[in-house]
C-alpha cells in the first residue's frame, strides 16, 4: 500500500510539474501579447496626440466662427427688421396718398370726360 501511495503521489507531483512548466509557457505567450498590445497602444498615443492637439485648434477655430456668424446674423436680424418698418411706412405713405389723391383725381376726370364729351356733342351739332 506504501508503494502505491508513493505512485499516486508521484503522479500527482508529476501533473503539478507539467501544470507548472504549463503556466510558465502560457505567461510567456501571455507577456509576449502583453508586449504587442504595448507597443500598439504607445503607436496609437504617439499619433492621435497631433490629432487631439489639431482637434483643439479646430473647435477653437469652429467656436470663433460660430460667434462671428452668431453676431453676423444678429446685425442681419436688425437690418431686416429697420427694411420691414421702412416698407411699413411705405405702404401707409401709399395708402394714405391714394385716398387724399384718388377721389380728386377721378372727379377732375369726369369732368374732362363730361367736358369732352360736351365738346364732342357741340360740334357735332354744329356740323349738323
Amino acid at each position: 500500500m506504501e508503494t502505491l501511495f508513493l505512485i499516486a503521489a508521484s503522479i500527482a507531483l508529476l501533473a503539478i510539474a507539467a501544470a507548472g512548466i504549463y503556466s510558465i509557457l502560457l505567461m510567456r505567450d501571455t507577456k509576449h501579447v502583453l508586449n504587442q498590445i504595448e507597443s500598439s497602444v504607445r503607436e496609437i498615443s504617439e499619433v492621435s496626440a497631433p490629432l487631439l492637439e489639431n482637434s483643439g485648434v479646430i473647435t477653437g477655430k469652429i467656436r470663433a466662427i460660430v460667434e462671428n456668424v452668431d453676431g453676423e446674423v444678429t446685425s442681419v436680424k436688425g437690418a431686416l427688421d429697420s427694411l420691414v418698418g421702412a416698407v411699413n411706412e411705405l405702404v401707409e405713405l401709399e395708402r394714405r396718398v391714394k385716398s387724399r389723391i384718388e377721389d380728386p383725381v377721378m372727379e377732375t376726370a369726369d369732368y374732362v370726360a363730361a367736358i369732352a364729351k360736351g365738346i364732342k356733342t357741340f360740334l357735332r351739332v354744329l356740323k349738323s
